[in-house]
């Protein structure tokens, strides 16, 4: 059993994603659950745009109410199959309702009994922070009403570091989310795509991967490629056929009135071998275009950055109506701060950004 984690508001987009991978699954709390095992959690840490990490149930949930039977039923996990020798591991361990409590005494139990059963001298590193230590296989438990699920990280970095980030602008959008605003507006990658705040240029560049059919993973390392089963000729197969399917992207602007956010954009889309076009202009100044197409932006909220969100946002609604054949697709704190664009914005997603609530809202002006 795989199960995909997500950010909050993002599962069913998620979904849409994996079911058009042939692989459906039931959203749940935090993500989507998926049947399936190593062959299944490669292609979806490859092609995923809008997950944040994928994982394998190891073995089956066993109950276990004091640390004696903890270990003895945790050593036959098959541990094995996912740490070599010489391997540090690190557990990140989540207690609720269970007589096992102590989360930390509930990992050195699980540590032991994977050294008892692989014979290994794995050494024990720390999982404090979401992302784990990068050369650590990471292990989730959980005991919930004294019953412990455990599953292994397949992805190691999260799923929205692509492997191209070099410069940042102020307030940078993950790239998972951009992913979920493009998608969940309706983006196929048959449109061309402007953005007029483009920042240090993630929107731009998912736009560009996503009319591009490029895989997001595709040039990136996993954890899984590190476990003693996994095949690198299966994985070079699956790149390879992913290559297959690439093609020229439509059309793509990026544009910021700040020139180190051009740079940055301009630097980045290099890093991710696309092909768009940024320029330096102000907000106020995006030319008018009487095809159709998609703007999509992450105007700044006025938390992390200085700024006048709802003139902003009334400037950004100035400049979608000089393109009235252009659907509108934003980031916002909320609707009210959104209606200062003076358009019929539609809630999508509401969702997390840098720990900030915000929504997802796009116009209902549709596809020629």
């Amino acid at each position: 059993m795989l199960f995909v984690v997500c950010a909050p508001g993002l599962p069913p987009v998620t979904a849409e994603e994996a079911r058009a991978l042939g692989l459906p699954g039931g959203t749940v709390p935090g993500g989507l659950e998926i049947d399936g095992d190593l062959p299944e959690a490669m292609r979806l840490n490859l092609w995923l745009r809008t997950a944040s990490r994928v994982l394998l149930r190891v073995g089956e949930p066993f109950r276990a109410t004091a640390f004696p039977e903890l270990v003895r039923k945790a050593g036959e996990l098959p541990w094995e199959r996912f740490v070599r020798k010489g391997s540090s591991v690190a557990f990140r361990v989540t207690c609720r309702k269970s007589r096992l409590y102590h989360s930390d005494a509930v990992a050195e139990r699980l540590h032991a009994a994977l050294q008892a059963r692989t014979g290994y001298s794995a050494p024990l590193a720390k999982a404090e922070d979401e992302e784990g230590p990068s050369d650590a296989q990471l292990f989730l438990a959980r005991f919930e009403r004294d019953v412990c699920t455990v599953s292994v990280d397949t992805s190691g970095a999260l799923l929205h570091q692509r492997g191209w980030r070099g410069p940042q602008a102020k307030a940078p959008l993950r790239e998972t989310l951009a992913a979920a605003l493009l998608l969940a507006s309706g983006y196929r990658g048959d449109e061309p795509v402007c953005d007029p705040l483009c920042g240090s240029g993630t929107i731009p560049i998912e736009a560009a991967l996503i009319s591009m059919r490029r895989a997001p993973g595709i040039a990136r390392p996993f954890a899984f490629q590190r476990w003693p089963e996994f095949s690198a000729r299966q994985w070079e197969h699956l790149v390879s056929e992913a290559r297959k399917h690439e093609r020229p992207a439509q059309r793509i602007e990026a544009s910021d009135q700040d020139a180190r956010a051009v740079a940055a954009a301009s630097e980045n889309a290099a890093r991710a071998g696309v092909a768009i076009e940024v320029v330096q202009r102000r907000l106020a100044d995006l030319p008018p275009d009487p095809g159709s197409g998609l703007l999509a932006s992450n105007p700044p909220y006025g938390i992390r950055i200085a700024a006048d969100v709802r003139g902003t946002l009334q400037e950004l609604g100035e400049a979608a109506r000089k393109r009235p054949g252009w659907r509108l697709a934003v980031v916002a704190p909320n609707p009210t701060a959104a209606a200062a664009s003076e358009l019929q914005l539609t809630p999508l997603l509401r969702t997390q950004n840098g720990g900030i609530p915000v929504q997802v809202l796009a116009s209902k002006t549709p596809r020629r």
